[in-house]
């Protein structure tokens, strides 16, 4: 029987492990063509049915609907080869059935199940710490990766990219000392780890360790840069350092010379990185000029995916601020037709959390900030279930400071940029605050003088 490099039994030819095993390399390490690799081999071995399983649950992680026509076909493939599989394997087969349909935390679950018996499955570790990233779900993270860390020989290949996802999830639930420990430990196994790179930048972001965190990230370039699906987005915490910096000639040269060129690949994470730098760098007051044409066009080409809400907000910042005015209306008139007829867990989320913030980012862009305010506020405490990581979500945060203080609610801007000061108390965030208070304190002040007029 053909085993996997971790010792696991694989139904199908001894050549389809050796490919499995390339694929889930490159799955780990954010590069090369796993779904390729696996393509080939299950033309080669009908009988390779976890091929199909990953096939189908890779395409899904990149963006593709579940009734794809290329998801479809893998798992059709993978069922018809179960019949001689073992349990483990069926398992990830309903898992992946589950995550086409929609079920996410169903899928979470055969994962999880799978990893009870077989905590080196490196297949169902990697997928459910990317499912769980995707419903927000930041305790889940760390403890998966915990509880399979244990279970890894030290000198398995792979084992440093377990080290990744743990400080990742570390970092993600504030314990920023450990996580930057392991995240070190991994790189200095594996200085080409883009995931734990992108752990440790976590921790100096959310740590406000600008300066830290764009000589980290420039002088590791290198090895980074090689993780093509992984390489622009490492990219983009540069970017962050650098705005916070008010280095904007640099953000924008870099994604002119980066981010624009990467869109043509018409990835999910490239089309959600470049409509967050650009609405982010507006936020600042710097005029971006023509670059959301292309980042639009792009997104309208995926107006009607709804796989997460954490991706239609990015869509909607896209869609509102394209030079295209259908493009808002049509991005409304297709969640209105996702929440009658989809179905779920992120139909749910959607409908709870999501569509809030996309009518609040719309109304934003649009200049009605009190009605952005609306939309935003009483859903942010929960804007975690979205998905997403800390980082890439405080772009809500920022978004509805701003809605404050150009819609003159200058106590809510006040109590919003007091509590952003005891989390990322920059000069540029006290200066907000200052100002904010000088202007509640002038609005309290005509109020004063306007009651004892009466």
């Amino acid at each position: 029987m053909a085993r996997d490099q971790q010792g696991l039994p694989l139904t199908g030819a001894r050549e389809s492990a050796a490919a499995f095993d390339r694929a889930i390399a490159d799955y780990y390490g954010l590069t090369g063509d796993p779904v390729g690799v696996l393509k080939s081999a299950l033309a080669r071995d009908p009988g390779f049915a976890l091929g199909g399983v990953a096939i189908a649950a890779l395409l899904m992680i990149g963006g593709f609907r579940g009734e794809h026509p290329d998801v479809v076909s893998a798992l059709h493939a993978a069922e018809a080869a179960i019949g001689l599989a073992s349990r483990r394997e069926r398992n990830h087969l309903a898992a992946a059935k589950a995550w086409a349909r929609g079920e996410t935390s169903q899928a979470i679950k055969g994962w999880e199940t799978i990893l009870d018996d077989h905590p080196i499955d490196a297949l169902a570790l990697r997928l459910a710490q990317d499912a769980y990233f995707f419903l927000g779900q930041s305790a889940a993270i760390r403890d998966c990766a915990a509880r399979a860390l244990r279970a890894w020989d030290r000198d398995n290949p792979l084992r440093s990219f377990i080290l990744g996802l743990y400080a990742f999830g570390l970092e993600e639930t504030g314990d920023l000392c450990q996580a930057e420990d392991f995240g070190r430990q991994a790189l200095a196994c594996n200085p080409r780890d883009a995931w734990a790179t992108h752990a440790v930048a976590h921790v100096m972001e959310t740590a406000n360790r600008h300066e830290d965190g764009v000589a980290f990230l420039k002088s590791t370039q290198a090895d980074w840069g090689h993780a093509h699906f992984m390489a622009h987005h490492n990219g983009w915490h540069l970017a962050l350092f650098l705005i916070e910096q008010e280095r904007f000639d640099e953000v924008l040269a870099d994604y002119d010379r980066f981010t624009a060129p990467k869109l043509a690949d018409d990835a999910t994470l490239d089309r959600i990185d470049a409509a967050s730098l650009l609405w982010r760098l507006e936020l600042e007051g710097v005029d971006v000029g023509e670059r959301w044409t292309r980042v639009a066009d792009r997104w309208m080409a995926h107006v009607d995916d709804h796989l997460l809400a954490f991706n239609d907000l990015h869509c909607a910042f896209a869609a509102a601020r394209s030079p295209d005015p259908g493009h808002a209306n049509r991005l409304s008139l297709s969640l209105d037709d996702y929440e009658r007829c989809g179905s779920g867990d992120n139909r749910k989320v959607t409908s709870e959390i999501g569509r809030r913030l996309v009518d609040g980012a719309l109304a934003f862009a649009g200049g009605d900030y009190e009605r952005a305010v609306d939309a935003i506020l009483p859903v942010r405490a929960d804007a975690a279930r979205i998905g997403g990581s800390h980082a890439q979500r405080d772009i809500i945060n920022l978004t509805l400071i701003a809605a404050a203080e150009r819609s003159h609610q200058w106590s809510l801007a006040r109590a919003l940029l007091a509590e952003r000061v005891g989390n990322r108390p920059t000069p540029r965030t006290r200066a907000r605050q200052a100002e904010a208070l000088r202007r509640t304190e002038i609005e309290s002040r005509y109020d004063e003088v306007t009651r004892r007029r009466r």
